[in-house]
C-alpha cells in the first residue's frame, strides 16, 4: 500500500511537470457531416457541455479559462500557470475502484499526509481535501519542500469508476480543483 501512495506523490511531481506542455492554438472540432440523407440519418445526441479533457477518453468539464489544457502526449487533466494547481483524470483498476472512503483515508495516511481537511462520502464514491508534503525533485532525488493542498475525487462518469485528483499551491485553488472533479462528465 506504501508503494500506491509513493507511485500517487510521483504522479503528482510528474504530473506538474507534464502539465507545463501548453497547446499553442486551441481548435474547435471541424463540423462533421454524414454523407447520408437527411431522411436515414439519426438525430445528434445533445452534447455535454464544457470543453474537451486533453488526452482523456471522451471526458469533458466546464473549466473557466485560468484552467490551461495539458499539452498533447501529457497526463489527462488540466492545470493553472505557475504551478498553482493541476489535476489528472484517469479510469480507476477494478480492484482500486473497491476499495470504500475508509480505506482510502488508511492509506492516504501513511505517505506524506499531514492532515484532513475534508473527506465525504458520494453515492457512486468519495471526495477528499487534505494536506501533504510537497515534494520536489533535486536532480533525481524526490525531497520534501513544504506542504501542498491536495484532493481526490474517486467516482462513477458514464459507465466506468475514475479517479481525478491533482493538488494546488492553495487551498482556494485545491477546493476548486476538487469541483472541477466533481463536474467531469463523458461526452
Amino acid at each position: 500500500m506504501k508503494f500506491t501512495h509513493l507511485i500517487a506523490a510521483l504522479t503528482l511531481v510528474l504530473g506538474f511537470t507534464a502539465c507545463k506542455k501548453k497547446d499553442e492554438a486551441k481548435q474547435e472540432p471541424a463540423a462533421q457531416t454524414t454523407g447520408g440523407s437527411p431522411k436515414t440519418a439519426e438525430p445528434a445526441k445533445p452534447a455535454k457541455a464544457g470543453r474537451t479533457i486533453p488526452n482523456s477518453s471522451g471526458l469533458v468539464v466546464e473549466a473557466p479559462a485560468k484552467w490551461l489544457d495539458n499539452g498533447i502526449g501529457g497526463a489527462a487533466g488540466m492545470h493553472l500557470d505557475a504551478d498553482a494547481g493541476m489535476f489528472m483524470v484517469r479510469e480507476t483498476a477494478p480492484e482500486e475502484a473497491a476499495k470504500d472512503l475508509a480505506t482510502f483515508k488508511k492509506e492516504t495516511e501513511e505517505m506524506l499526509f499531514q492532515k484532513w481537511i475534508s473527506a465525504d462520502a458520494l453515492p457512486d464514491g468519495f471526495k477528499t481535501l487534505y494536506v501533504m508534503d510537497k515534494i520536489t525533485m533535486k536532480g533525481e532525488e524526490p525531497v520534501k519542500d513544504g506542504s501542498t493542498f491536495a484532493f481526490h475525487v474517486r467516482r462513477k462518469i458514464g459507465d466506468k469508476v475514475h479517479d481525478c485528483y491533482g493538488s494546488a499551491a492553495t487551498q482556494e485553488n485545491a477546493a476548486e480543483g476538487l469541483d472541477l472533479c466533481l463536474k467531469v462528465a463523458a461526452k
